[in-house]
């Protein structure tokens, strides 16, 4: 694998450390560029830059000069944790003054199951609301704002508030067909109304979800994205440690049928293997681990390697046009490109997507040419 990408396994075994101890890996000057471009673009450098420092110039031949810029990084980073743990507090503060219920998802919460949470690269805010009190959360939320969209957008409704931008979510998945579409939104109301997990913002009880749904969403989450453009190991990490934390929590049966029912075994599988073989999770800490899917899952981590958070890591010859027929060809074009990349890995899985995305987007194409457009409520 280092050799077709460079720097990977020193990637790996870095991150290894950062995230269990042990012994410090060997740090030489050749590989080290690749190490540092592969955390910027796995959004894992809070974690990799703490385990150089804390390692130590000695073992690793940092410069001064590079050991100021890493503690800035993290300094920064910091600063970003305390301001969306800040924004977070206040904006579920008033939903629960307000009797509207919400639920955090990922992000901040996920970042709770860290050795260190602050080492954990910032994103936005997704607070899961329901469909039934989007709006209602909307409105609460609009005077403490900075900036409010004035329309849904496919599953959430985005607002700006404090420096951290939140995403309010009607629905937290949208998946591929009717049946799995009923069978998770059976999950999904129980997962965020049952067994909660609550957390303390600033002294603001902020719920997660029932942790063994949680670990199921974090990875279906990733799953999603990894077929639909590309994850990051951060979003890997996130996974993996919330079943090493919460190992004591997750009901093992459940979760398994939770996969069949949304027929997502073998990808479970195949991230599974990375977790235990690359990440370092005990097999024994895995739900439902096999071995026996190891070589396959070398070209998912190949693929999650070379491309880096939501695809970042490749990006596209031309520029998207500006124009709305040409914009959405574009996007489909790319939509082709990365069915082609997965269908190798998981092609049912890639096929189900794509056969989604490609009748979504032909339905939104028509509704915007040839139907009137009906705004969704403007709040204010």
């Amino acid at each position: 694998m280092d050799k077709i990408i460079p720097g990977s396994a020193a990637y790996l075994a870095w991150l290894r450390y950062a995230l269990w101890g042990g012994e410090a890996p060997a740090c030489d000057a050749g590989s080290r560029p690749s190490l540092l471009s592969l955390a910027d673009r796995q959004k894992t450098r809070g974690l990799i830059f703490d385990a150089l420092l804390r390692a130590g110039s000695a073992a690793t031949g940092l410069s001064k000069a590079d050991a100021v810029q890493m503690q800035e990084f993290l300094l920064q980073t910091f600063a970003t944790h305390r301001m969306l743990d800040h924004a977070l507090a206040r904006a579920v503060s008033a939903l629960q003054d307000a009797g509207v219920p919400a639920v955090l998802l990922k992000g901040q919460g996920a970042a709770r199951s860290y050795p260190n949470p602050l080492l954990r690269e910032c994103g936005d805010i997704d607070l899961y609301i329901g469909p039934e009190r989007l709006e209602e959360a909307v409105r609460v939320l609009t005077p403490l704002a900075d900036k409010v969209d004035d329309e849904l957008l496919g599953k959430h409704w985005q607002l700006w508030m404090g420096g951290a931008e939140f995403e309010l979510h009607q629905v937290s998945m949208i998946p591929t067909d009717r049946s799995r579409t009923r069978f998770y939104r059976d999950l999904e109301a129980k997962g965020f109304t049952r067994g909660l997990a609550p957390l303390d913002f600033e002294g603001v009880r902020v719920d997660t979800p029932e942790p063994t749904f949680n670990a199921f969403h974090l990875f279906y989450h990733a799953w999603h994205h990894f077929l639909t453009g590309g994850i990051g190991f951060r979003q890997l990490c996130d996974w993996t440690l919330h079943l090493h934390v919460r190992r004591e929590n997750i009901d093992r049966e459940r979760l398994g049928a939770m996969l069949d029912g949304m027929r997502l075994r073998r990808p479970w599988q195949l991230f599974g293997c990375i977790a235990v073989h690359d990440l370092g999770l005990p097999a024994e800490e895995f739900p439902c681990y096999d071995a026996s899917w190891l070589k396959p899952s070398r070209r998912v981590l190949k693929m999650i390697l070379s491309e880096g958070n939501f695809g970042r890591g490749h990006e596209p010859r031309i520029a998207r046009p500006k124009a709305y027929v040409a914009s959405k060809a574009y996007s489909l074009g790319l939509h082709c490109i990365r069915f082609v990349q997965t269908f190798s890995v998981a092609p049912r899985e890639a096929w189900q997507v794509f056969a989604s995305l490609f009748t979504g987007g032909f339905r939104k194409v028509f509704q915007d040419l040839f139907q009137p457009k009906k705004r969704q409520s403007t709040i204010g």
